[in-house]
């Protein structure tokens, strides 16, 4: 009933006024709460200080901490979880106490979840077969049809923070994980956001800072009330896997709707394994296309999952992550695309005017200017965007011992130092997305000592670079493009260039990062793919509306032998998945578009190149032979790469029809 009140009081969303509203009238409930959270924390501080000077192998402050952030509930465990991957901030041994909190987490009993489930999908018999749940009866006189499952654990296989899974098995002979959410979590979750923010506000007025945190509060908050609602988790799922179809190895738990509702999320059992149970050379291959999968989420779809700790990717047998639990997502502007792309490169090229710039784009600092602490007069005052370029050239550069910043965390850790001297902002959606970065890093770091977040991101970065979204973007593009003239800038992608080669090198060291140069290496194909995709739009126009002799003269004096190299793969790439997407989709139903606007281009330069003369002429039999040789390499690539891809379809579904075989053998016997 007093979870009804509430969300009557809400109107059904999270609204940090109306948690103020509800809870103000109700102060012994929420000094009861604080009082709960003092309790905790007191000893814990007590244990962690005391044991200090203990040997390791003596102390137990680590089962101290995790205990208390379970005792503390659901919120706290979210926080707890991220953390878990983020030794940097609070210790090694902090952060290896709260990684148990990812599948270990203090389970409720069956009978209250039987009750839930029971409750949430209106079912009145048994639930199944040695789990009645709460019905009241004797099992003896049940048949199969009075059972709402074939089969279901008596116990939780994991438990979360916001509820627990149980594998069973429908009667169409489906097996499932049953996710049922814990009792009471919404009147939980509302509580202790309330007091959090109340906690925040507390601590802005007794450190006499300007900067306001309950902004943040609100994102976690409303990002966990979404979480509360099982049947918009499934549909996130849904919506991230389309999203991510085309890196080819992201797949989600498919849902049953017929066993969903808010509080039950019934989904396919997916067999897997986690990065800890995987061999190195698995392991190594499990990070890269995680890492992969976030740098393509933050810089190509805008669609983040915001909680990708170890318990919820799993590597399938197939070579497949698949992704769980969808309850806490994010969506990143494309501004914000945009401005984080530009951000990367412009740190791997140490161009830190520009970077300063994107700082503003992020929303990262004022938009009026730069501002710099002033402690005599206690103030803050103007500054020039060099003087905060060099600040941050220093800080940046001292990171990792001298070698720069080469980790997400790394850069945090920067602008939280610079922050005591130069006024930051904290948008609310820098929370998820630390979140997440800080998350992964943590996993990569623990299987590839040599690991860059920023390199690994790069080709994602360029992709993104020259497929804008805003008009803002697209009107960038156009300036680094083309000149007044039409004429194509070259010079204007030198330093990107630079840093592809510089990247390429380096993976030539010995020492080089197994997962950064595995995605690094995709390069040409991450933006290759712009050439048949629909974001490609913009770049396909401006190439239209270049001048044609400059750009074949452009195009001939920069051919060399790494370039021809690159436009194989490229074209290679753009083959390939024409042929695959046919395939799947269907004749049809594949957009024309794209190959008509590029035999339009095409169409129109050649044109141009016939009617200008004998130097036209003379560019177009060096752009023939060119494209002769490129063209027959890339298809024969092309061919080979889908004709693969195929094959590696045709063995996958050989094994899922011997795996069922398998399974119904064994289920007959």
């Amino acid at each position: 009933p007093r979870e009804e009140e509430l969300m009557a009081a809400l109107g059904g969303r999270y609204s940090a006024d109306g948690l103020r509203d509800f809870f103000r009238l109700r102060p012994v409930l929420v000094a009861g709460r604080l009082a709960a959270f003092t309790r905790v924390a007191t000893r814990v501080y007590l244990a962690w200080t005391r044991q200090e000077e203990w040997p390791e192998a003596e102390r137990t402050r680590g089962a101290v901490l995790r205990d208390g952030v379970n005792e503390l509930g659901p919120v706290f465990i979210k926080m707890g979880q991220t953390l878990s991957a983020r030794a940097d901030l609070v210790g090694k041994e902090a952060a290896e106490a709260l990684v148990v909190l990812q599948d270990g987490t203090r389970p409720f009993t069956t009978s209250e979840a039987m009750a839930n489930l029971a409750d949430a999908l209106e079912w009145d018999g048994p639930v199944a077969p040695g789990v009645p749940g709460p019905w009241q009866g004797d099992e003896a006189q049940c048949g199969a049809g009075d059972y709402l499952f074939a089969e279901l654990s008596r116990e939780p296989v994991a438990s979360a923070s916001l509820g627990q899974v149980y594998r069973g098995r429908t009667w169409e002979g489906e097996e499932v994980a049953v996710k049922v959410q814990r009792p009471g979590l919404l009147w939980q979750v509302a509580l202790d956001m309330y007091v959090l923010r109340l906690g925040l506000v507390a601590l802005r007025a007794s450190w006499g800072s300007d900067v306001d945190l309950t902004g943040i509060a609100d994102e976690v908050g409303a990002g966990l009330w979404r979480e509360l609602d099982y049947r918009q988790e499934a549909r996130n799922a849904d919506e991230f896997e389309e999203a991510h179809r085309f890196l080819g190895f992201v797949r989600t738990p498919g849902w049953l709707p017929q066993y969903t509702t808010s509080r039950v999320l019934t989904m396919e059992w997916i067999h897997g394994h986690k990065l800890s149970d995987l061999a190195l050379d698995q392991q190594l291959d499990f990070m890269s296309k995680a890492i992969e999968a976030s740098a393509a989420m933050v810089l190509q779809s805008g669609f983040v999952h915001a909680d990708p700790h170890e318990g919820n990717i799993l590597y399938g047998e197939d070579g497949d992550l698949v992704f769980l639990d969808f309850g806490l997502v994010a969506r990143v502007h494309p501004r914000l695309m945009e401005a984080f792309a530009s951000g990367i490169v412009h740190l791997l090229g140490g161009n830190w005017l520009a970077m300063a710039d994107d700082f503003r784009l992020m929303e990262l600092v004022p938009e009026e200017g730069f501002c710099r602490y002033n402690a005599e007069d206690d103030t803050w005052e103007e500054c020039t965007i060099e003087e905060f370029c060099d600040a941050m050239q220093a800080m940046l550069s001292a990171s990792q011992d001298g070698s720069g910043p080469s980790q997400f965390g790394d850069l945090v850790t920067s602008v939280a130092a610079l922050s005591e001297s130069y006024r930051f902002l904290c948008p609310p959606y820098t929370i998820l997305l630390v979140r997440t970065f800080a998350t992964l890093e943590g996993m990569a770091a623990r299987v590839d000592d040599a690991f860059n977040m920023y390199e690994a991101c790069m080709p994602y970065a360029i992709r993104r670079g020259l497929a804008p979204i805003t008009p803002e973007g697209k009107a960038a593009l156009r300036d680094t493009l083309l000149n007044g003239r039409g004429e194509l800038n070259i010079e204007n992608f030198q330093t990107t260039v630079d840093l592809v080669q510089r990247l390429q090198e380096a993976q030539e060291v010995e020492e080089a990062s197994p997962i950064s140069d595995g995605i690094a290496n995709k390069a040409a194909t991450v933006v290759g793919g712009l050439v048949m995709a629909p974001e490609g739009a913009t770049l396909r126009r401006l190439t239209y509306e270049a001048d044609s002799l400059h750009l074949a003269n452009s195009l001939i004096g920069n051919v060399t032998k790494e370039v021809r190299h690159s436009g194989i793969e490229i074209l290679a790439t753009a083959m390939k998945d024409q042929m695959v997407t046919k395939k799947e989709a269907g004749a049809g139903s594949m957009s024309l578009f794209p190959l008509r606007a590029l035999a339009s281009i095409l169409g129109k330069h050649l044109g141009d190149l016939f009617r200008s003369g004998p130097r036209g002429l003379s560019f177009l039999a060096q752009i023939a032979f060119l494209s002769a040789r490129v063209s027959a390499a890339a298809a024969l690539r092309g061919s080979a790469a889908a004709a693969l891809f195929w094959c590696s379809r045709v063995a996958s579904t050989f094994a899922g029809w011997f795996q069922s075989a398998s399974d119904w053998a064994l289920q007959t016997q």
